[in-house]
Parts: C-alpha cells; sequence; structure tokens
C-alpha cells in the first residue's frame, strides 16, 4: 500500500461508465461498505427507486481502491 500524507482517507473509485453513469469516490476503507453507501445514495436521491436495481447497477462498476488528500 502507497503511503499518503495526512490528512487523508481510503476510499474507492466506482466507475460506471460503462453504464453511462458518473465515476464516484466514497469515502469507506472497505470495498462493499463502499457499495452499500452508493447503493443508498442512489436510492436517496431517487436516481434509483428499488435497492435490487441500484444493488445490480453498483455490481457492474468497475472498482478502485484510490486515497483522498485535503
Amino acid at each position: 500500500m502507497r503511503q499518503v500524507p495526512a490528512p487523508s482517507v481510503a476510499a474507492w473509485l466506482l466507475d460506471l461508465t460503462a453504464a453511462r453513469g458518473p465515476r464516484v469516490v466514497v469515502l469507506r476503507r472497505d470495498e462493499a461498505q463502499a457499495h452499500a453507501a452508493f447503493v443508498e445514495q442512489l436510492i436517496a436521491i431517487g436516481v434509483l427507486a428499488s435497492a435490487d436495481e441500484a444493488r445490480e447497477l453498483v455490481a457492474e462498476a468497475i472498482s478502485e481502491p484510490v486515497e483522498v488528500i485535503w
């Protein structure tokens, strides 16, 4: 794992461009938690109506760990 300066946080880049969607950075250490948080957000903002649809979309995303520095 790369060393990054403080303050920094582990995150996941979820790439939905193959499904004509955005690339989103989710601040979570665990990939499964990042996916779950994004599913909740998609439902909360009304992009998708059901959790099943949101989970299916997010499962297709290409996930890549990233470090965010602020």
